[in-house]
């Protein structure tokens, strides 16, 4: 019999979820970890074969093993935003909403020095973990406060999360006098947190929020080439809430991704966030130009929208979730994000065939299965990360989620012939139970390993009311305080 083989964890008795090159699924199985990598994944059957020895072994039975989901579109230090939506709900004017919404950001976000932004963005990476993520991306884009970047992200860095943080570049009026910067001194800025955050976890890049965020249609170009003489990835939030009418004020017919296309943005593979709005042609462009795509399906249905899924699937793009920053969206929960990818591509399908227009291929439509590779795999690949993490496949990093099914909102199963139906449907992220980002464990028992989560919520706390205390910002918020009324209710 052969020596046994030593490994630091070994999963066993698990539903586990592979996401790999054949999607295979094993209703009894385990993944074993060593040195931060996966080294073998399979069927129960097989593991006597093995002769693995762990240094510690978890019982995965009735529960489910995946690989790490990663938020495919967030900005983390909008935390604060927590329960806005509530004041400012219905929004008939998008676009008007997005102006206010700005302002409002603007006078948090310029008291926000790097120990603030450390603490706020510190609750949301908790809340990340708590939601079943191994990973994130970030686009942050208030620079008035030089260094609050570096709060947020060295919070991310100390989570033990992955990230692909982008530093946008923007100088229009758009947004504060405060917050606007040549694309000059914006790179320099790049290349200062690239050298202090680049890590076998974090990826630095550059880019900027959409065309209306620069005042000069040739930035684009000028931060497209010196983000690949830089080598950092690009990154642009592809949001056009005008529908083609700040183009044509421009002067420009065309759709937005043919306006980025002609100013050199797509030269390399980059980051297309949110992709909203798209002409029909301009997914075939997207394709073509491998730009990686995070769906926000929260938008999509704020604006009625919807998500034409469809589209990227028929064109073989793997879009990934993304559940954008609580300034959009209050949860986190990505089995939830995965709901709302459904109900959002049927409303983009339903408006489609009131045009007349033919109901996708079967095989086009967002099912379990889909969103669950969307959520894993393809989110990873939006990131850039799909070498690396994204599946649980031998020689990959072992990041992975273990999901407990023995709760009532997950039951019956039908001898798991439902498992990833009712996963998708009714799991919530309380069923996260344990969460490993290169064989680290950051969630055990759905709690934090990394942080007291009492303090970090109180921390958070206790600087926005700071916050509030120096400056106009409970004018901008609800009544409901003792001794106040507010939508006919009497606060006492």
């Amino acid at each position: 019999m052969s020596e046994p083989q030593s490994v630091d964890t070994l999963l066993k008795n698990a539903y586990v979820v592979t996401v790999d090159q054949g999607r295979r699924v094993f209703t009894d199985g385990y993944v074993a970890f060593q040195g931060g990598r996966i080294i073998s994944v399979g069927p129960m059957a097989d593991i006597s074969d093995r002769n693995l020895k762990a240094d510690e072994t978890i019982d995965c039975s009735g529960k489910a093993v995946f690989p790490g989901f990663t938020n495919a579109h967030n900005h983390l230090i909008q935390v604060f935003f927590r329960g806005y939506n509530d004041d400012r709900w219905p929004i008939l004017d998008f676009p008007a909403a997005i102006s206010k919404l700005l302002k409002q950001q603007a006078l948090v976000t310029d008291r926000l020095n790097e120990e603030r932004s450390y603490i706020l963005a510190r609750l949301h990476a908790l809340d990340l973990i708590r939601s079943g993520y191994i990973g994130t991306h970030d686009e942050h884009f208030t620079n008035s406060q030089r260094f609050s970047v570096d709060g947020s992200w060295r919070a991310l860095d100390e989570s033990g999360l992955r990230g692909f943080l982008c530093r946008c570049i923007v100088n229009s009026d758009k947004v504060p006098e405060a917050d606007r910067e040549s694309v000059d001194d914006g790179l320099r800025e790049v290349e200062r947190l690239k050298a202090k955050f680049d890590t076998s976890r974090l990826e630095v890049a550059t880019g900027f929020l959409n065309y209306q965020y620069l005042a000069d249609p040739e930035d684009m170009s000028r931060i497209a080439d010196a983000s690949a003489a830089m080598g950092v990835r690009l990154d642009v939030d592809m949001t056009d809430n005008t529908r083609g009418k700040a183009l044509e004020a421009r002067g420009y017919k065309g759709g937005q991704v043919e306006y980025y296309r002609d100013f050199g943005v797509l030269e390399r593979p980059m980051y297309a966030g949110k992709a909203v709005n798209l002409l029909p042609h301009e997914f075939d462009i997207l394709a073509e130009h491998d730009g990686r795509v995070g769906l926000v399906p929260i938008l999509r249905q704020f604006d009625a929208v919807g998500l034409p899924v469809h589209h990227f699937l028929s064109r073989g793009v793997l879009p990934g979730i993304g559940t954008d920053g609580p300034m959009v969206s209050d949860s986190q929960n990505i089995f939830e994000m995965m709901r709302h990818v459904l109900f959002a591509q049927n409303l983009a399908i339903k408006q489609e065939q009131r045009e007349g227009l033919p109901a996708p291929n079967a095989s086009h439509w967002a099912v379990s299965e889909t969103l669950i590779e969307m959520a894993t795999l393809g989110s990873a690949r939006t990131l850039f990360m799909d070498d690396t993490t994204g599946s649980l496949e031998v020689g990959k990093a072992a990041d992975c989620v273990i999901a407990d099914l023995n709760r009532a909102n997950l039951r019956p199963t039908q001898q798991d012939r439902r498992t990833l139906g009712v996963l998708v449907w009714a799991g919530a992220a309380d069923a996260v139970d344990t969460i490993f980002v290169e064989g680290r464990k950051l969630l055990d028992g759905g709690k934090s390993t990394i942080w007291d989560e009492d303090e970090v919520i109180r921390d958070a706390e206790r600087v926005l009311i700071e916050i509030a205390a120096e400056t106009d910002l409970p004018s901008l918020m609800p009544g409901r305080a003792p001794g106040r009324q507010y939508r006919g209710w009497t606060y006492i």
